[in-house]
């Protein structure tokens, strides 16, 4: 199954930055919007990655390392959300801390909850959104797509060399 993820801010510094650092891996894209709506993602995904706080609203409970799919209200779903959010997930009380291994057990955790998602529904999730900002706390982006090509190897990479 291939996925595809869409990454959007309004900056156009750090699209540009993301697209340096990101132009290899084919199956993700960035997109600058006029404004960062949070609950109002660009359309054409099937799921927006939301932190556990925001993603509580639609159910979504404290889980070390896991991440959850949630469905999202037709009501919701008109005002500009897609069907589903992926939310955050908890870190363990000895889990190492900063912004690396802290995004590495997000990501794994999301990533790994749309691929369970995917085994057990007949319409898969391919399109997942992320709010640059929710991607880069304390990152660059060459330092996430490392984080990519290693958690998510989905995401098609050509094999370039990763700047830091």
């Amino acid at each position: 199954m291939k996925l595809e993820v869409l990454i959007f801010d309004p900056d156009p510094t750090i699209i540009a930055d993301l697209r340096e650092a990101l132009s290899d891996l084919s199956a993700i894209t960035m997109q600058r919007v006029d404004k960062m709506l949070y609950l109002k993602p660009p359309k054409g995904i099937d799921v927006l990655y939301l932190p556990l706080a925001a993603a509580e609203r639609f159910g979504a409970k404290p889980l070390v390392h896991q991440a959850q799919i949630l469905p999202v209200s037709s009501t919701e779903q008109e005002d500009g959300l897609p069907g589903f959010v992926a939310s955050g997930v908890c870190l363990a009380v000895d889990d190492r801390r900063g912004p690396i291994p802290e995004m590495r057990i997000l990501l794994s955790g999301v990533f790994e909850a749309i691929r369970d998602f995917n085994r057990h529904n007949t319409v898969p999730l391919q399109r997942i959104g992320f709010w640059a900002y929710n991607l880069l706390a304390g990152l660059t982006p060459f330092q996430l797509r490392t984080l990519l090509v290693e958690i998510v190897p989905e995401l098609d990479c050509d094999g370039s060399p990763t700047k830091n």
